[in-house]
């Protein structure tokens, strides 16, 4: 068979599949990962009481490979969301310390936690982008290594706040891609809505919102009104989507769960 005949069969399964024709031979799918983002508003639910089992019941009926979680009061709720989800995790302290608040990441597959940076504020509240390379060989020995960094951006609808969260895009290009490069994914509360200066800085740096095209609403969770939750990958050289979500009716948290599955590539 000819490299040409090769190409139009490719492409037939993938029409036939769905999947989008922009992978163009000789593009490969190598692997699915569901990535899921939450900020959990420190368990506690929309009816004010602790929504710990709750959150962890959530991420195991949906069972993504890895988890961002923003707004985990302590690096003990972070153990107990791991435990509770059979998932491995590691807390990202905001304050330096972990008995103080942050942000969490959970993963079915082992990993190398990569660091913690601080990220500007221009708020009351401190705030970080945490990082961790995932090892997804044991899922599929076609897939490889692959970047989780979660974060959450600075709050307040005030000029300092806008340019605080300007600067963290830049904080993290120099804490995080300095080194050589692999397939990356960003989950986090960013504060921005999608049509926001934040998140076209972001893209013209090379990210792709997972939710694109479309309208997603993820806050407030008992009437959401406009979206903040977010994931997003670096290139579309390296990942596709094949879905994304928002978990709607969820009561948990003042958030409402985001979830995408993504396609990673192979050229």
């Amino acid at each position: 068979m000819t490299s040409q005949q090769f190409s139009t069969i490719a492409r037939m399964l993938l029409l036939y599949s769905g999947l989008p024709l922009l992978i163009a031979f000789p593009t490969l799918l190598i692997g699915q990962i569901k990535v899921m983002s939450y900020n959990t508003h420190y368990c506690v639910g929309m009816n004010k009481e602790n929504s710990l089992k709750d959150i962890a019941a959530l991420i195991k009926q949906t069972a993504p490979d890895i988890v961002g979680l923003q707004e985990i009061g302590d690096s003990a709720m972070a153990a107990e969301l791991g435990k509770l989800s059979d998932m491995y995790f590691v807390f990202g302290p905001s304050l330096g310390k972990m008995d103080g608040y942050g942000d969490a990441v959970l993963s079915k597959y082992p990993f190398v936690y990569d660091g913690n940076h601080s990220i500007p504020s221009a708020s009351s509240s401190r705030y970080q982008a945490m990082s961790v390379t995932i090892d997804f060989s044991k899922k599929s020995s076609k897939l490889g290594k692959v970047r989780l960094i979660n974060t959450h951006f600075d709050w307040l609808k005030t000029i300092g706040s806008k340019q605080a969260r300007l600067a963290t895009v830049d904080v993290i290009e120099e804490a995080f891609f300095q080194a050589a490069p692999i397939p990356t994914i960003l989950t986090g509360d960013l504060n921005a809505q999608p049509a926001s200066v934040e998140l076209e800085k972001l893209k013209k740096y090379g990210w792709v919102d997972s939710g694109e095209p479309g309208t997603h609403k993820t806050i407030p969770s008992t009437q959401p009104a406009h979206q903040i939750d977010y994931i997003l990958f670096r290139g579309k050289e390296d990942f596709a989507v094949k879905s994304f979500s928002v978990l709607y009716g969820v009561l948990s948290s003042d958030h409402l769960p985001v979830v995408a599955e993504l396609t990673l590539l192979k050229k």
